[in-house]
């Protein structure tokens, strides 16, 4: 069972402070379906992410979005390209200083740590501890950018060292070259991390093509929660145009690359319908709702990360999708039977604030004042009992959270 404990994030976007979100367990006893049990550690299956408008729950997501594309990509980075980061901007002083991540998370029973800092031009410092046996034990520790500390397997390391470039990480570069010591903290960040918003709808339909236990799981799923009569979803491949995907990497934002058009096997999905006559009808895909679309695409990558265990992170979940269909989603993952994957989301639906659905450690409250920085705190750190109504306690403003309105006549 793989699975994140914490991650942080410092001086990127809107969060000038660090911030955690940790999703270790407290001590209490409520709801204990909502958590596996890795070892000794006990960790929430579940968060939900709550503030008012412009308060950074996205740049909470998209902070876990550059983590992973840096982890991921930035063996690629000519030793000119930029880093596409964005310190927070409201204070001069910050505007100098490195943006901080953090990640601390379990694969194979094992207890990760890993972080970098870096600006625009280069990576500062880097690191990646663990304990293998209980104990702390560092693989790698960088300093001031290129000044490196190898505690194992040290002539292999420095081989890799003098490949480095300034503008990537070395868990990067070092998994690439093949070294083992750092392979299953690559892994688990590219491989077990999914934020829904930058998933590719493409790679989505393919799977549905390929997998018909799949297919079949989604049509189930769908007509558990009403959407609107489907029997069947069927794809069939044309030819057709499309463009070669690239990343910019030195223009302020992992964004895709314009690039010349070409000729493909693309999958086309068709929605089936059944009249009243007991005929059937297919509708493109495009006539229907947004709501629809969103959750077939969002089903196939939560039914595998439910399947092979990770992480998955959506924004703004209720977006398109009514408040029960939410809950049903939530309690896919709080579900006992899920022993190895993880829900995280950002969301307005106060439905959700329900103690029958959340322990209050599993609930965050996300707030700004105007031209001030974002600050995460969790249910947990207030005094109120498990039992209370949380979207009261939320909507009264006691935790924060709430947008101020002036409806003072102009």
């Amino acid at each position: 069972m793989d699975m994140i404990l914490e991650i942080s994030v410092e001086n990127y976007l809107s969060i000038r402070e660090k911030i955690t979100l940790s999703l270790e367990a407290t001590a209490t006893k409520k709801l204990r379906e909502n958590v596996s049990r890795i070892r000794d550690n006990d960790i929430l299956k579940t968060a939900a992410i709550y503030g008012p408008n412009a308060s950074g729950k996205t740049n909470i997501i998209k902070a876990i979005v550059f983590l992973w594309n840096m982890v991921k990509k930035s063996h690629t980075f000519n030793i000119d390209n930029l880093i596409p980061i964005v310190p927070f901007k409201l204070d001069e002083a910050s505007i100098s200083k490195p943006s901080r991540f953090e990640i601390i998370f379990i694969v194979k029973g094992i207890r990760y740590k890993y972080g970098f800092s870096c600006d625009e031009k280069k990576v500062i410092d880097e690191y990646l501890h663990y304990w293998p046996k209980g104990r702390l034990a560092v693989i790698f520790s960088r300093k001031k950018t290129d000044e490196f500390e190898f505690r194992t397997q040290i002539s292999r390391q420095k081989l890799i060292e003098k490949q480095m470039t300034k503008n990537s990480l070395y868990l990067s570069r070092a998994t690439q070259l093949g070294y083992e010591k750092t392979k299953d903290a690559y892994n688990f960040i590219v491989n077990s991390i999914t934020v829904n918003q930058y998933v590719g709808i493409t790679e989505a339909i393919e799977r549905i093509r390929k997998d018909p236990l799949l297919r079949d799981r989604i049509i189930s799923t769908l007509k558990r929660i009403d959407f609107g009569g489907i029997e069947n979803i069927k794809t069939e491949k044309k030819k057709g145009k499309s463009s070669e995907i690239k990343f910019k990497i030195d223009k302020g934002d992992f964004s895709i690359e314009n690039s010349k058009s070409q000729d493909v096997d693309i999958t086309l999905v068709k929605t089936i319908h059944l009249m009243k006559s007991g005929k059937t009808a297919e509708f493109d895909l495009e006539e229907e709702s947004d709501g629809t679309r969103k959750s077939i695409f969002m089903l196939v990558y939560i039914f595998e990360t439910l399947e092979k265990g990770g992480a998955m992170f959506i924004d703004e979940l209720e977006s398109s999708l009514h408040p029960d269909i939410c809950k049903f989603l939530v309690r896919m993952f709080n579900d006992g039977k899920n022993k190895k994957s993880q829900f995280v989301f950002t969301t307005h639906n106060t439905n959700l604030l329900d103690n029958r659905i959340f322990r209050r450690d599993q609930i965050y409250i996300c707030s700004k004042r105007p031209n001030e920085n974002t600050i995460l705190e969790s249910l947990s750190d207030y005094d109120f009992r498990e039992e209370s109504n949380f979207e009261n306690i939320y909507l009264s403003g006691r935790v924060g959270g709430v947008p101020n309105i002036d409806e003072s006549d102009a």
